[in-house]
């Protein structure tokens, strides 16, 4: 039997193992599901102004870094039109009458991690027609030439890489123009060292411009922290994206940001001089809301479309074909093996002792349905009913049935009381006492008061401490919720399981507890010798 023992466990490694390569190679599948980032309600109510027959929006786009889903926009019979361009996205309504109701668009926007870019000298001078119309420089007064030329002077050498004189003109903007937004021209702000958010994008842009340095103007939200509350209304916020080293770096000048960007910055549109005038206050009225989105982490609903386009048969196998429930139901039991190797490993290696096989992991699956607090002490007071059993009902002589059955009426007793004093919603087990195995309680009051008095308080109080240490350390493996989903995606791990336990299984040598308990032992042998 030990000749087998290895091509098993061999047989149980390799084969997950292959599965695996053959979804990620061969259908280019991921191993779980995309995870959300940081999901946001983006809702936006537009109200026109005058005798206008046709409204225009900017609106995200989608990107690498936006991920826009459930789209939806309020119409009404009036026409629809989405534009995108190689900036952003611009959605239009258009009515045959002069439009008078509002109008709203909302969407589900995912916002992807931002990484902070890697700068070097750029002495680039040829660009793609598309790069060059960021190039164009808007007119300037007299004033406003003069002054910009005089300050140009001042902060510029002239024969510096395109990275530097970016870096440059940034540092003047961002230390020497203070944010104030009573100062809305270029002019102002180069007299008086104030202004907008909006006139420090603008001359930004143009310092950059005249240094033949493309440069757009971006609109953006401004996202609220992890932990801040939600804002009634949203304004938008403008910083700059320049093109250095063949791709465009973000810069704001309005906090301090150069080549770097929060991911809590939703950017609207990516060349503000063609949305400025359709976004003019005086011809709409506009308010954006954003919320933080409540989801689960991993985004199954795409996963499971794409499992389902796939014409193999790994994707008939897969748990996301099932029916929701069922998808629930074997997405809560999945990791059970997992808890059982835990516990393999305790009492084979550790020598932990516990009441039972699998009460463990039933007591463990008790705390995931409801709470680590209540499980933990709907369990203790399970305990003090066993102690207080095994000396009442000795005395009547009972047989085991009957006894059995007092101690389940007990169970349920406990229960109600429960119930009726609304510590179970306090302690957040109000809907899922029933997923509790009660007859499993009742066993195992009896198993406890049998132990009790064969091998004494001591002897059952480690192994009620053993069995609680093992449900919790389980409690919090099952409270990793990737580890959920991966073995839920890819099912084929739990034969690795089976080689696992093979191995365990096959372990006949000493616990740790053995040498703990035996130490004398081995030093009056050493001793000996």
């Amino acid at each position: 039997m030990k000749r087998l023992v290895i091509p098993a466990v061999i047989f149980c490694l390799i084969v997950p193992m292959l599965v695996l390569a053959y979804k990620v190679r061969v259908l280019n599948l991921s191993l779980i599901p995309r995870q959300y980032e940081d999901v946001w309600n983006f809702h936006v109510t537009i109200k026109p102004k005058g005798e206008q027959k046709t409204i225009s929006f900017p609106i995200p786009k989608q990107s690498k870094s936006l991920d826009i889903s459930d789209e939806k926009v309020k119409e009404r019979g009036l026409e629809t039109v989405l534009e995108h361009s190689h900036s952003s996205s611009v959605l239009t309504w258009i009515s045959r009458d002069p439009i008078k109701k509002e109008l709203s668009y909302s969407a589900k926007i995912d916002i992807a991690p931002i990484k902070d870019e890697k700068l070097r000298k750029d002495f680039t001078t040829q660009y793609t027609r598309s790069i060059r119309q960021y190039l164009k420089v808007q007119k300037l007064d007299e004033e406003e030439l003069s002054a910009i030329s005089v300050l140009e002077k001042a902060i510029l050498e002239g024969n510096e890489d395109k990275t530097t004189k970016a870096k440059k003109i940034f540092y003047y903007v961002d230390e020497e123009i203070r944010r104030n937004y009573d100062y809305k021209t270029m002019l102002e702000a180069l007299n008086y060292g104030k202004g907008s958010p909006l006139i420090k994008a603008k001359l930004f842009a143009v310092l950059a411009r005249r240094q033949s340095i493309p440069t757009r103007i971006v609109m953006m939200i401004r996202l609220p922290a992890k932990n801040s509350p939600p804002k009634d209304k949203y304004n938008f916020t403008y910083a700059n994206e320049v093109y250095l080293n063949n791709h465009w770096i973000h810069v704001d000048t309005n906090r301090g940001y150069f080549a770097k960007k929060p991911d809590r910055y939703l950017t609207i549109h990516r060349h503000y001089e063609e949305i400025a005038d359709i976004i003019s206050k005086k011809k709409i009225s506009y308010k954006i809301k954003a919320e933080r989105a409540i989801l689960n982490r991993f985004n199954r609903k795409d996963y499971q479309k794409e499992i389902l386009r796939q014409d193999s048969w790994v994707g008939k196998f897969s748990f996301y074909r099932l029916p929701l429930p069922k998808q629930n139901i074997f997405s809560a039991i999945i990791l059970i093996p997992l808890g059982a190797l835990v516990l393999c490993l305790a009492r084979n290696f550790l020598g932990i002792p516990t009441f039972g096989i699998f009460t463990p992991i039933l007591l463990t699956l008790f705390f995931k349905e409801t709470t680590l607090a209540f499980g933990v002490g709907f369990f203790l007071l399970v305990v003090g009913l066993g102690f207080s059993e095994r000396y009442i009902l000795d005395k009547f002589y009972l047989l085991a049935i009957p006894r059995l059955s007092i101690i389940l009426t007990l169970v349920i007793i406990l229960l109600m009381i429960f119930s009726f004093t609304g510590l179970d919603s306090i302690m957040g087990a109000s809907s899922h006492m029933a997923y509790f195995p009660i007859v499993i309680v009742t066993s195992f009051i009896e198993r406890f008061s049998i132990t009790l008095i064969e091998d004494g308080p001591v002897n059952t109080l480690k192994t009620l401490a053993g069995t609680l240490c093992i449900s919790i350390l389980s409690y919090f493996l099952y409270s990793i919720t990737w580890l959920e989903v991966l073995f839920f995606t890819n099912p084929e791990l739990l034969i690795l399981l089976v080689g696992l336990f093979i191995m365990v299984g096959s372990y006949k040598g000493y616990r740790i507890s053995e040498f703990i308990r035996f130490r004398d032992l081995v030093k009056q042998s050493k001793a000996r010798s």
